[in-house]
Parts: structure tokens; sequence; C-alpha cells
């Protein structure tokens, strides 16, 4: 019983000595100031379908068609937002089984309902009524970003050329934009 009271002695008297002698590092806290958050954020902008019921008192005889909707862009009305926004990239996939000759056109407006920004592409088209995907991304540069934090709507037109044919077919658009904030004065 000696021994083991003296065992046990020995062990904690050890166990004491590594814990005060072992190695340990200066923690320096003002390296607080170094630290930057990054996070990306995915905010949805606009999704719709349309389908042939959209077009039904066109005269198909080569008629521009313009289907246009506008939303409030309320993601870019905090001060504290605009201040951090470093990146934007906007991500469009729109899902077509028309076969004629579309065109996506996104605003973004201003208050005053003036363009600020605006994003254009082509739809590809379908030729046999099977659904072709088109997808379109394009990052922003500092200026564009300058551009759409002064906006508060978007307003989207798809523009369908009529080339002739019946006009049947659905289309769906899906977007987001994915914004890059950084924050570095916490």
């Amino acid at each position: 019983m000696k021994y083991y009271l003296l065992y046990i002695r020995v062990m904690v008297l050890t166990i004491s000595l590594f814990l005060c002698v072992s190695c340990v590092s200066d923690v320096d806290f003002d390296q607080t100031q170094d630290i930057v958050l990054s996070p990306t954020v995915d905010a949805s902008l606009i999704f719709f379908t349309l389908d042939t019921s959209d077009f039904e008192s066109v005269d198909t005889q080569e008629a521009v068609v313009t289907v246009r909707d506008t939303t409030r862009l309320e993601f870019l009305d905090d001060d504290f937002i605009r201040e951090n926004l470093r990146e934007v990239t906007l991500d469009f996939q729109v899902d077509n089984t028309f076969g004629q000759s579309l065109v996506n056109r996104a605003a973004f407006l201003n208050g005053d309902g003036e363009e600020q920004f605006v994003v254009i592409f082509e739809i590809i088209s379908s030729t046999d009524g099977s659904v072709q995907r088109t997808e379109f991304t394009q990052v922003l540069s500092e200026e564009d970003i300058q551009a759409i934090s002064n906006a508060n709507q978007l307003a989207n037109e798809v523009i369908l050329t009529t080339n002739g044919a019946s006009i049947n077919g659905e289309l769906t658009l899906q977007s987001k934009a994915i914004y890059a904030l950084e924050f570095s004065d916490l």
C-alpha cells in the first residue's frame, strides 16, 4: 500500500512538472484586427414560366413580342451590404421548348425607373419541341456593381420573334445573384 501511494505521488508530481514546463505560445489579441470574413451569398432574383397561353393574342406574321415582369430588389437597400460588396455574379438558366428566336433582357432600374445596368443574352430555340437549356453567367466589374447598387428594381423581358410559325412551347427562367462580401472592420 505504501508503494502504491508513493507511485501515485510520483505520477502526480511528474504530470504537474510536465504541465508547468510544457510549451505555450503567446497569444496576440491584436491579431483580431487582421481577421477578414469573406462570405458568399446566393440570392434568388427572378423565376417564371411562360407557355403558349402567354402569346395567344399575337399575330404570328413577323411580330416581335415582349413579355415583361418587374421585381423589387430589397437586398440592395442595405448600406452595410453596399459598403462590403466586393463581387457580384449573375447566373441565368433557361429551359425552352419554343421554336422561335428568343432574347432575354434584364434591366436594373433605380427609383425613377431609369436603367442602371442591362444584361442581354440569346436563348437557344428548340427545333423539335425538346427542352433546350441556356445558361448565362456574367461577373460584374466594380463599375457595374456601383450601378446595380443604385438599383431597386429588376425589369426582365423575354423578347420573341415569331418568324411566321405558330407559337407553341414553354419557357422556364431561373436566376440568382451570387454576392461576395468582405467584412474586415469587426
